[in-house]
């Protein structure tokens, strides 16, 4: 069994404190690939892969760079995050515990319930009929007009978690071809805004079908 984390870093190095808690409560061999947006390196003790990219497309931009990089040889599981995990993950020792029991039980796919900040409980939001009211969507419709457009599967309701934090096994991955992936990081670069809906559409994109509403 093989695993990396992915980390979409820009300036906040709270996920180091993570990477650290890995090493001792993680029950997988694993690697640690770290896409820098920043302009600096980070001085790192570990030999965790740090790749310089381009600082665009939110989170979204540098999960979809390390799918469509990775494609052909993808690890049997790839554990999704941002850098500033003390926003959204309140105890480090639980979501590891949550990335060992996905893999352990062989499931496919798993968003972890997030916080928005710092003290905050998990957020999850109800979509339904493909409508999300969210100032920071290009519009309400946003996710039904991408996935009518995109082939991909629309239940009437379902429920997300939110932050995009998420471990997922190659099998959902691959579920979509190569280009599936180009395309849609043609869309996420188009707005500035479609980063918040791809947050609210990788369940979508990823789970095995049907979704149900919780």
């Amino acid at each position: 069994m093989t695993c990396n984390i992915v980390i979409a870093y820009y300036c906040d190095h709270n996920f180091l404190k993570l990477l650290d808690t890995f090493k001792e409560r993680f029950s997988y061999p694993y690697n640690t690939i770290i896409y820098n947006k920043s302009e600096t390196e980070i001085l790192l003790e570990n030999d965790s892969i740090q790749k310089k990219v381009e600082n665009i497309g939110r989170e979204g931009e540098t999960y979809l760079n390390h799918i469509i990089n990775n494609y052909d040889n993808l690890s049997d599981y790839t554990i999704f995050i941002q850098d500033d995990t003390h926003n959204h993950i309140p105890n480090y020792n639980t979501f590891i515990a949550f990335c060992n029991d996905i893999i352990k039980n062989k499931q496919k796919f798993a968003l972890y319930p997030s916080s928005w900040r710092v003290g905050g409980s998990p957020v999850k939001r109800k979509i339904i009929n493909g409508v999300c009211n969210l100032h920071t969507f290009p519009s309400s419709d946003s996710i039904k007009h991408y996935c009518n457009n995109n082939d991909i599967y629309l239940p009437k309701e379902y429920t997300t978690e939110t932050c995009a934090f998420f471990i997922c096994h190659r099998d959902s991955i691959v579920n979509h071809p190569k280009t599936f992936y180009i395309k849609l990081r043609n869309w996420l670069l188009g707005n500035d805004k479609n980063g918040f809906v791809l947050e609210h559409m990788w369940k979508l994109i990823l789970s095995e079908h049907p979704l149900t509403s919780t």
